[in-house]
């Protein structure tokens, strides 16, 4: 008999079939707000495990693989890769799970899902963390990834090549950077480059003031992809904003330092629910 594992859960929607996972160790007899978890370029939701317990005793924890990602359906090559699809399929989601409000967490990528999604639906998101999340990126960020490369030889190629932008290698265990780049060679490497066509055309800037939820901005104030003089300008332009800058971190505090970012997520929580 096959034992069928917590995450295996699935939404179908009209052209995609999202795979998801919630859990939930709240007290039972108070309402528990949801904490959604959105994965980064070329990941899947496994990359928020340690999280999930950190959070979980006091939050309905919501992750799932996005449009083409782990087990969600992955569309041919050709196949329109938008923003819009993205915000469709997370607020899609949502509804057929009945949860009428998140609080947004994205890694990376995963925030400029969540501020599309918190301007095209702002009765939606309650809050948003931006985990290194830049408002657009940088034409360095593009150079580093050559869609030909990545035909030819998939994303692990282009995870060891660009290793040390991404990651604090020295701040992480080497079994978990061999994980990391297992996975995201798992994703197909026409949608990661249909995502990075998506992202490198995008740009926030002209439209962080019309983001009016609380938002929490963490990075480390070293990182390349996500810098801290982008998070700066970031924080200055969105109303209801604070920047929190880890101290000698460059990119992937997410994974880096799981418990110091949940911490302060945890604190931002309680304070802009309870004012």
């Amino acid at each position: 008999m096959r034992t069928v594992p917590f995450s295996e859960r699935y939404v179908d929607l009209p052209d995609i079939r999202i795979h998801f996972d919630v859990a939930d160790y709240s007290k039972p007899w108070k309402k528990s707000e949801t904490v959604l978890l959105h994965h980064g370029f070329a990941r899947n939701m496994e990359f928020w495990r340690p999280w999930v317990p950190l959070l979980a005793s006091d939050y309905r924890v919501l992750r799932y693989d996005s449009r083409g990602h782990g087990k969600t359906t992955i569309p041919p090559p050709g196949e329109p890769y938008t923003l819009d699809q993205m915000v469709g399929n997370a607020v899609a989601l949502l509804d057929a799970l009945e949860i009428d409000k998140v609080h947004w967490a994205g890694e990376a990528s995963g925030g400029i899902v969540g501020m599309a999604v918190a301007l095209a639906h702002p009765d939606r998101v309650a809050s948003l963390t931006l985990c290194n999340t830049p408002f657009r990126l940088l034409p360095s960020t593009n150079e580093l990834f050559v869609p030909e490369e990545v035909e030819r030889h998939g994303l692990a190629f282009w995870a060891r090549k660009t290793l040390n932008n991404r990651i604090d290698v020295d701040r992480i265990a080497p079994e978990w950077l061999e994980w990391s780049i297992e996975q995201l060679d798992r994703t197909p490497p026409h949608i990661a480059i249909a995502e990075h066509k998506m992202l490198e055309a995008g740009n926030f800037l002209p439209r962080l003031q019309e983001v009016q939820q609380p938002v929490l901005i963490m990075a480390g104030d070293q990182g390349k992809i996500a810098p801290k003089e982008q998070m700066e300008q970031m924080a200055a332009q969105m109303p209801n904003a604070r920047l929190c800058l880890f101290e000698g971190y460059r990119q992937g505090i997410a994974f880096t330092a799981p418990e110091r970012c949940v911490a302060q997520m945890r604190a931002f929580l309680a304070e802009i629910t309870t004012a």
